[in-house]
C-alpha cells in the first residue's frame, strides 16, 4: 500500500487546525469531538464526508481526496456496533433492527427511491400479465 508522507509545511498546516489533535509524517489524528460531530452531520444531517472536512477547514489536497470517505466509514463501523448492542435486545427480528438504525435523511431518500422503483416495476408487470391474458 502506497502511504502518503507529509512534508513539514503540510504538518504545520494540519496541526494548526483545531480539529486535528496530532499530525505526524504518515498519519493525522482527529479530535474526538470532531469525529462525533462529523458522524452526526454525516448520518443525521445527510452531508457528504467531503463537505464536512472542507467545512472543518481541512485541506483535502494534503490528506487526499478519498480520505474523508474512508475515515467516515472507519468511524461509523467503529461506533455502530456499540450503539446496536446497547439499544437493541437480541431477540428482536432483523427487520426491526434495521428500522431502528434508520437515522439519516440519506437513508430515507434511498428507501423512498427503492419503493417508488418497485411500485413502478409492479405496475409494469401487472400490465404485462394483463396483456398475456387477452
Amino acid at each position: 500500500m502506497n502511504r502518503r508522507t507529509f512534508t513539514r509545511e503540510q504538518i504545520t498546516k494540519l496541526s494548526r487546525n483545531k480539529n486535528v489533535s496530532r499530525c505526524g509524517t504518515k498519519s493525522v489524528r482527529y479530535t474526538g469531538s470532531f469525529k462525533l460531530s462529523a458522524l452526526k452531520q454525516y448520518n443525521e444531517d445527510g452531508l457528504s464526508a467531503v463537505e464536512i472536512f472542507q467545512g472543518a477547514g481541512i485541506d483535502l489536497t494534503v490528506i487526499g481526496l478519498r480520505a474523508p470517505n474512508r475515515l467516515m466509514n472507519q468511524w461509523n463501523t467503529a461506533l455502530k456496533p456499540k450503539v446496536i448492542r446497547e439499544s437493541v435486545p437480541q431477540e428482536q427480528d432483523k427487520t426491526e433492527i434495521k428500522t431502528k438504525r434508520l437515522k439519516s435523511g440519506r437513508e430515507l431518500r434511498n428507501l423512498r427511491a427503492k419503493v417508488s422503483y418497485l411500485e413502478a416495476e409492479n405496475r409494469f408487470l401487472a400490465r404485462l400479465r394483463a396483456g398475456k391474458r387477452q
